[in-house]
């Protein structure tokens, strides 16, 4: 069974300021392979893009090879969460019948796993080779058939002539 997992305001001390606003973040989604996970010192050492206003396009240069880059918004009331793992838990709500007489087989819960959200996006750049992705793009798609997924399968089932719909 895959894990489950549930989201929770970053908790790190250096939050604790008076300014508790969510960071804004853009995504990157790029063509290659980078071996290292977190911060770098100098971001616009590395990764400069310039955007073309007239099309909403981006252009950037990494280590030598022309990125093009196209922005994927979310749709309206939808933002995406750039979020850590950790090692807690969230405790079991788990209730354990007070009648000693009953023997009740129990299953056990999958434990919940929280990450920490360090921020949100509205939208994100899926970039390509020389060349603007597709709109058959793996990723621009992605977004959008997922989205579509997730809202019918959360949806109330519309009714049928009359009749509840069966689920």
């Amino acid at each position: 069974m895959p894990d489950m997992y549930a989201i929770r305001p970053c908790t790190k001390a250096d939050t604790q300021s008076k300014d508790t606003s969510t960071p804004q973040y853009t995504p990157n989604i790029i063509p290659c392979k980078i071996h290292h996970d977190g911060a770098i010192d100098s971001l616009d050492r590395y990764w400069a893009p310039v955007t073309d206003e007239k099309d909403n396009t981006q252009t950037s240069y990494f280590r030598g090879r022309k990125l093009r880059g196209r922005r994927v918004a979310l749709p309206d009331g939808y933002r995406g969460v750039v979020a850590t793992p950790t090692d807690r838990v969230l405790p079991s709500s788990q209730q354990v019948p007070n009648d000693d007489d009953e023997v009740v087989e129990v299953e056990p819960e999958e434990p919940v796993k929280i990450l920490e959200m360090n921020g949100t996006f509205e939208d994100l750049v899926v970039w390509g080779h020389e060349a603007l992705p597709a709109a058959d793009d793996t990723f621009v798609k992605g977004v959008e058939e997922w989205l579509q997924f997730a809202e019918a399968m959360h949806a109330t089932p519309a009714p049928v002539n009359g009749k509840e719909a069966a689920v």
